[in-house]
């Protein structure tokens, strides 16, 4: 699987957290082209690899886009 913007969005909706545009744009280009490991050899990410890795990444976006200050229950 390639990871394009529109799933990106997808999975960060699903994760309801939103990330910097420089940061969205790394992971594009990391996740959005085939790799290649030290012999050569191609091969690309499976789903689950890219929604494991992309939870890892933005979990500290998520902790600090669940804030809440000043609430009070009333």
């Amino acid at each position: 699987m390639l990871l394009t913007k529109k799933k990106l969005n997808t999975i960060l909706e699903n994760l309801r957290v939103s990330i910097p545009a420089d940061l969205e744009k790394e992971l594009l280009d990391e996740y959005g082209n085939l790799a290649a490991d030290d012999t050569g050899r191609v091969f690309e990410y499976t789903e689950q690899d890219i929604c494991e890795q992309l939870r890892k990444i933005v979990r500290p976006y998520e902790n600090a886009n669940r804030e809440v200050k000043n609430f009070t229950l009333t």
